[in-house]
């Protein structure tokens, strides 16, 4: 089904008419006006509550546990009544959440937020320096965790004086440790009123997952949160009208299926695993870890219809010698995110699952999963885009003194709306150096917005190769790279040379059967780059690289081993 950027700009025109479900509206926040959506919900307790309406039907599946919305609210309501009668968590409560996706994460998270207070997910990969600074630099009083956060914690616990729910059925030897089940048991017996917010109250801090130095809490509106979840509903009613309706379930399914696999305390995993499944009724499957062989059970016995996930597990998944023995007739949405897809990968989704809706996106910790968008007939259309631009964001591109460039030519991305932090937690420095004259939000990362209005990301501005004077885009180099049979994982960055200032170095991993040799890929990448643009080392990995939290390649890391290995 082809479609045209004048067919684009049509649904868009009609999707957000005056009158629509998606009409857009203004609102005026600390002296400036952005566009919203009229009729989003004005808090997270709003969608929360609408949430009880759904009743009966299944929510979460998780291992041997089953919740319908019913009971999931029963252990919410439970949980909030004990924090509120027994922990004493007031509205703007810091209470931090530091543990592995599960329902007790999902229980404490909504309970937390129904107080008032600010859940602060933290993440669950970190050792116990960055545990310890997140608690500490929210300044949470209470941490939910389960059993492994809490042993890296070990001694720490007792110097930041913390009260501790521990998601666990096993008691833990510390006066300060109360397990989930207890505070359950006790709050069933208790009562408590939902807070009274605003738009403008903080809801939510998120911690950054970058690459150097300790990250910084990003702070969220109500406003911001409710609407990005509009925002994302947007986007699907808009591919409905160029698809001309929804697309019918397969395989024995008979409603949206998400499979959960990317971490909660992430903005795409809470928005798009969690919040928006709750906001439509929807049925979430987890698993403890990553199975491929236990994943295709779950595909088959729940009718699992999307899998939205990193482009390694993906393969995992498509590629499991069980594959073919179990039903995945259901899945009808496949998307790799976090990474470039590889074209083989493209290939073998649509082989394998028979030309699933795909997607792709631009949008930051920052910026709450709103930026550029694009899925379905959309993403077809584009396959390398981020999407297009939100109605609820402004995006700009800027060159290294700040000046505004024109449509289609390359510079950092500047972003402007509602959805975008009011500021990091209690990081005044940090804030000054992020926002333009207040308003403009500076990212860090490098792209342009083409003609037909699709963004293009091709990399962060710390990435910069600057070889000889001229300026290289890594991303340009790792997306041509990537259409090279063989090529799963690939990385392109610099290292110091004295006659040219920086050499490109690409690290490569593959796990074909029979991996591309130097010689090809240096061959392949010198037929479509400029001389100087191909890597003068071009090194093979023996393992899939390193990620970060957000479940991109750590670019640093490799960099790092690569020179402390070249160094002896």
């Amino acid at each position: 089904m082809g479609i045209t950027v004048a067919d684009i700009a049509a649904a868009r025109e009609r999707t957000l008419a005056d009158g629509s479900f998606f009409e857009l509206d203004e609102v005026e926040l600390d002296g400036y006006t952005y566009p919203v959506f009229k009729h989003a919900p004005k808090t997270a307790i709003d969608v929360i509550q609408s949430a009880r309406n759904h009743g009966d039907i299944d929510f979460l599946v998780y291992q041997d546990q089953r919740y319908t919305y019913t009971t999931f609210f029963d252990a919410v309501d439970a949980t909030a009544a004990s924090l509120k009668h027994d922990y004493r968590v007031s509205p703007s409560d810091r209470v931090a959440i530091a543990m592995r996706n599960n329902p007790e994460w999902l229980i404490a998270f909504t309970a937390i937020t129904l107080l008032g207070g600010i859940p602060v997910p933290i993440n669950s990969w970190g050792k116990t320096e960055e545990l310890a600074f997140a608690i500490e630099d929210c300044g949470a009083e209470v941490l939910v965790a389960d059993r492994r956060r809490l042993e890296l914690l070990g001694a720490e616990l007792d110097r930041l004086s913390l009260k501790v729910i521990l998601a666990d059925d096993q008691p833990f030897d510390h006066p300060a440790v109360a397990l989930m089940q207890d505070v359950i048991g006790r709050g069933s017996n208790l009562a408590y009123e939902p807070a009274a917010t605003t738009p403008e109250d903080i809801c939510l801090i998120l911690y950054t997952s970058g690459s150097t130095g300790f990250p910084k809490g990003v702070t969220h509106r109500n406003i911001a949160l409710t609407n990005s979840l509009f925002n994302m509903l947007f986007q699907g009613m808009l591919v409905l009208d160029l698809e001309g309706g929804p697309r019918e379930y397969k395989g024995g399914a008979e409603r949206e299926t998400p499979m959960l696999t990317v971490p909660l305390f992430h903005g795409t995993g809470l928005l798009g695993g969690f919040y928006t499944p709750l906001m439509l009724g929807q049925k979430v499957v987890m698993m403890y870890k990553w199975d491929a062989l236990e994943a295709l059970k779950l595909v088959e016995r729940e009718k699992v219809t999307s899998l939205s996930t990193v482009p390694a597990i993906l393969q995992d998944f498509l590629n499991h010698p069980e594959f073919d023995n179990y039903n995945t007739e259901s899945m009808i949405r496949a998307t790799g995110a976090g990474a470039a897809t590889p074209p083989e990968l493209s290939r073998l989704i649509n082989d394998k699952l028979g030309n699933p809706s795909r997607s792709a996106g631009y949008a930051m910790t920052e910026s709450i999963a709103v930026g550029s968008m694009m899925n379905g007939v959309i993403y077809d259309m584009k396959p390398a885009a981020s999407g297009t631009v939100s109605p609820i964001m402004q995006i700009r591109c800027v060159d290294g003194d700040g000046k505004v460039l024109p449509q289609g030519e390359a510079g950092e991305f500047e972003m402007h709306g509602v959805c975008c932090t009011p500021g990091y937690w209690e990081k005044p420095e940090a804030n000054a150096k992020t926002f333009v004259d207040g308003r403009w939000m500076k990212t860090g990362d490098v792209g342009l917005i083409d003609s037909d209005g699709f963004l293009f990301v091709t990399g962060r501005i710390k990435e910069i190769v600057i070889r000889g004077g001229e300026n290289i885009f890594p991303g340009d180099i790792e997306t041509i790279a990537y259409e090279i049979d063989g090529v799963h994982e690939c990385v392109v960055f610099g290292e110091p040379d004295q006659a040219m200032g920086e050499e490109l170095v690409m690290m490569v991993y593959s796990n074909a059967e029979t991996p591309p040799t130097e010689a090809q890929v240096r061959e392949q990448l010198a037929e479509r780059l400029a001389a100087y643009k191909v890597p003068r080392t071009i090194a093979f990995a023996d393992a899939p690289l390193p990620r970060n939290a957000s479940e991109k390649l750590h670019k640093l890391k490799v960099k790092e081993a690569f020179l402390a290995a070249k160094a002896g």
